[in-house]
């Protein structure tokens, strides 16, 4: 039997002191460790030194422009001046290092701003920003950013397409808080989640301290090299603001400046429209400034008015419904919500509740699990909590709240295609928490549909014109909630003994025959199907049929049966 030994022998003196110092360890804890051995505990790293820039690049990000499918903003960090900064880019080759780069095939791009920010450690933090342009739409890309002895590594992105294309974007809401330590773990998941997610939207408070150059460091190193390859859409919060917003603001998010114009609201409220969706951001925090929320409501009208794109997505810090405390926000209820009801917005993107909250206004509901107006999200990412109200905003305001969380931090992935968007919230340890399909027709038509559930897919969902009948009368009946083109079997049969007037007969007509759970006559072979019917492509169904002849007076309820559904109407009386 051979002999397996450890790199040191246990039977060594050294050897027996370091197996005790471990075996100590283990059982006391990491943070014990040091007590034993009757060493003072390490000293605290400092914040000046772990967020010290040099001139090796980092914050590297990607930020929209104007023409997404031809062209594409980096800004990154660096101890440079501005006759240095510059970027190279290729398009994506399949090897580099001992595989150099074909002749010519290289482009160097010099910078076109360089931005010092004064920080709150002691130093200035450099931005520089480069635009790359002349791309080809849907593209890969290989870049790097430097001073041209001091390089990045290589990283990539690909163009969006020049026309509606799927894909696959991330929503945060606020992060601002233990950024350095539980932050980063919802922003891996999501991650690990959509790898090929094209965007990443932040609702605002990415950070507590609105000119705080640690927090901002801790912010970058928690999306780490995600924010080099996927575009970075995000708004200013309340803790973006301090005496005016954040210093770094500007100089890190190079947004298009297609705003309403006023100076005070550059670079914070502006539009991208990328691969079929427009992504607009609002500033919420001038809510007591009247012409700053004017100049922004009438641009926003002009945005919706005159849409291309089959998706609409827009993104604010302070909710039009908020989901916890006493918080309410009627500027931006009474000025927004309306225009986004009335232009058929499809989601609104929120933060500042530190909580989770989805719901629509009351009007829009077609049935349990159906809407066909806006879909209203609140969310957070960091681990700060704020305790739920109740849905309160949302009831007192003609809305309803569908789905909430609270002390949970949350990412939400949301899938693009042509005639439906999917969404979905899930906790930072990847369980899901909600979800819904939004689908969308030529027309503009639009119904807003939970995800399904074994508890939500059955159930008295069918509406019908009436609930009092005679034979041989028309009866219409509606459903919604199904997969485009899903075929569905209608059937007539008795009501449940504990709904239906008929029960206290035991369920017996007059001659002592018991009528049939799935019909209206124990001879008849069809046991009460009346028909089939097909959903339409938002997953509507409605069927018209002409109650029987020789059906029994007594209580009965339309069913529907299909792949994903079976569910029931309210009682139907069928009279003499």
């Amino acid at each position: 039997m051979s002999d397996v030994r450890a790199p040191w022998s246990f039977r060594t003196r050294q050897g027996k002191l370091t197996l005790i110092g471990a075996s100590a360890l283990l059982v006391g804890g990491l943070a014990f460790g040091p007590v034993a051995f009757g060493a003072a505990a390490p000293p605290k790293y400092p914040a000046a030194e772990i967020h010290k820039p040099s001139p090796m690049p980092d914050r590297i990000i990607l930020t929209p422009t104007t023409t997404p499918s031809t062209s594409q903003k980096v800004t990154w960090r660096a101890e440079t001046t501005a006759e240095f900064a510059q970027a190279e880019i290729l398009e994506s080759p399949r090897a580099l290092g001992q595989v150099a780069p074909a002749a010519g095939a290289v482009a160097n791009i010099k910078a076109l701003s360089t931005t010092p920010v004064n920080t709150t450690l002691g130093y200035a933090s450099t931005y520089h920003t480069v635009e790359f342009t002349g791309l080809k739409p849907d593209t890969r890309y290989t870049y790097r950013v430097g001073d041209g002895t001091n390089w990045s590594e290589w990283n990539d992105f690909t163009t969006a397409a020049s026309e509606l294309k799927p894909f696959s974007f991330i929503y945060y809401g606020d992060a601002q808080n233990y950024i350095d330590s539980a932050v980063p773990r919802v922003f891996r998941q999501a991650f690990a989640e959509r790898p090929q997610a094209k965007m990443i939207v932040n609702a605002g408070d990415l950070i507590d301290s609105a000119n705080s150059e640690e927090q901002w460091g801790q912010w970058y190193k928690a999306g780490g090299f995600i924010d080099s390859q996927v575009n970075n859409i995000s708004i200013p919060g309340n803790h973006e603001y301090s005496s005016g917003l954040s210093t770094f603001w500007r100089p890190q998010f190079p947004y298009p400046d297609n705003g309403p114009g006023n100076p005070e609201l550059k670079q914070t409220v502006y539009h991208v429209d990328y691969q079929g969706v427009r992504f607009i951001g609002l500033d919420s925090n001038h809510q007591s400034n009247a012409a700053l929320m004017a100049a922004q409501t009438t641009w926003l009208e002009g945005l919706l008015k005159d849409n291309p794109n089959r998706w609409t997505v827009v993104t604010l810090h302070h909710p039009v419904y908020s989901t916890t405390g006493t918080r309410n926000n009627p500027n931006v209820r009474a000025q927004w919500g309306p225009l986004f009801e009335k232009y058929g917005v499809d989601l609104v993107l929120q933060g500042h509740d530190h909580s989770y909250g989805r719901g629509n206004v009351r009007t829009a509901r077609r049935s349990a699990t159906v809407h066909n107006g806006v879909a209203y999200v609140v969310s957070v990412s960091g681990g700060k909590m704020y305790a739920l109200n109740g849905g309160e905003n949302w009831t007192g305001n003609g809305a309803e709240v569908v789905s909430t969380s609270q002390n949970t931090q949350l990412y939400q992935l949301i899938d693009v295609e042509s005639g439906q968007l999917r969404f979905e919230a899930r906790y930072a340890n990847g369980e899901h928490h909600d979800g819904f399909l939004i689908r969308k027709n030529a027309k503009g038509e639009r119904t807003v549909n939970d995800l399904r559930t074994p508890e939500n897919t059955v159930g008295q969902q069918v509406t019908v014109s009436t609930t009092t009948v005679k034979p041989r009368a028309r009866l219409s009946v509606s459903a919604f909630g199904y997969d485009p083109g899903e075929k569905v079997t209608v059937h007539l049969r008795t009501a449940e003994p504990a709904t239906a007037d008929a029960a206290r007969h035991g369920g017996e007509d007059g001659d002592g025959d018991r009528d049939r759970r799935d019909g209206w006559d124990g001879h008849h072979g069809d046991k009460g199907t009346i028909g089939t019917a097909t959903a339409d492509e938002l997953g509507r169904l409605t069927y018209t049929f002409d109650v029987p002849a020789h059906i029994r007076p007594g209580a009965y309820e339309v069913y529907l049966t299909s792949a994903n559904q079976k569910i029931t109407s309210p009682v139907i009386t069928v009279a003499k």
